[in-house]
């Protein structure tokens, strides 16, 4: 019996000539990708560059490294503190010293001292010359009082007058009759006083200041004493 013939391969020849292809297809790839015509799958993982460091817009990234300065720590908000409240003091209420009521004196001026021309008394003298203060003292009888000191005291025309006498040493105005002679300085003020004492240097009446005037017709000042304790 006779054994058929096995039929050629037809698809050998198609086989090799696709493989051939293949192969051609692949090297000229390669020789493109070498020739930079076509990027390379290589050159691109390659060339890519890294994930960018830098943070998107609108986050807020610290260096690892970085330490948070005094305003990025938190601090604690300081919780309000009540308000001191005054605390009333208590008003100290001034001791008002009590004023040393004057003792009472037991010579008090009689009438108002009254100023008159020297001529009344003193006629022999111009009104120029001479300041005259006089008068008497009288106790509670009326009577004459005598050796009573009379002091003159202040300033004339700005000079300090320090003068005693004593009642009765000029009858001219009475029994008690005292008097003090200045040099007149033709001018008016009061800085002129006049106070009786006793022995002892102890005050007898309140100082009287006298109202001296720039006239002739009254460079004569009466003034008188009365004892009314």
């Amino acid at each position: 019996m006779a054994v058929p013939a096995r039929p050629a391969n037809q698809n050998s020849g198609c086989s090799g000539i696709g493989v051939a292809t293949a192969v051609m297809a692949v090297i000229l790839v390669l020789l493109l990708m070498l020739l930079g015509i076509i990027p390379s799958p290589l050159g691109n993982a390659e060339s890519t560059p890294a994930a960018s460091a830098t943070p998107p817009a609108g986050s807020t990234t610290l260096p690892l490294d970085s330490t948070p300065g005094p305003a990025d720590t938190p601090t604690a908000t300081p919780s309000p503190q009540p308000t001191p409240t005054a605390t009333p003091t208590a008003t100290i209420t001034p001791t008002t010293t009590a004023t040393p009521t004057e003792k009472p004196m037991p010579f008090v001026l009689r009438g108002t001292p009254q100023g008159y021309p020297n001529a009344l008394l003193h006629a022999q003298y111009s009104c120029e010359e001479y300041l005259f203060i006089g008068g008497e003292i009288w106790d509670l009888r009326e009577s004459p009082v005598l050796g009573i000191t009379v002091r003159l005291g202040g300033t004339y025309g700005a000079e300090t007058v320090e003068m005693s006498v004593q009642s009765g040493d000029i009858p001219l105005y009475g029994k008690s009759g005292f008097e003090f002679v200045l040099k007149n300085k033709m001018i008016s003020e009061e800085n002129l006083y006049i106070q009786l004492f006793d022995e002892n240097g102890q005050a007898l009446s309140s100082r009287s200041y006298l109202p001296v005037s720039d006239s002739c017709e009254a460079n004569l000042i009466i003034v008188n004493f009365k004892q009314v304790r």
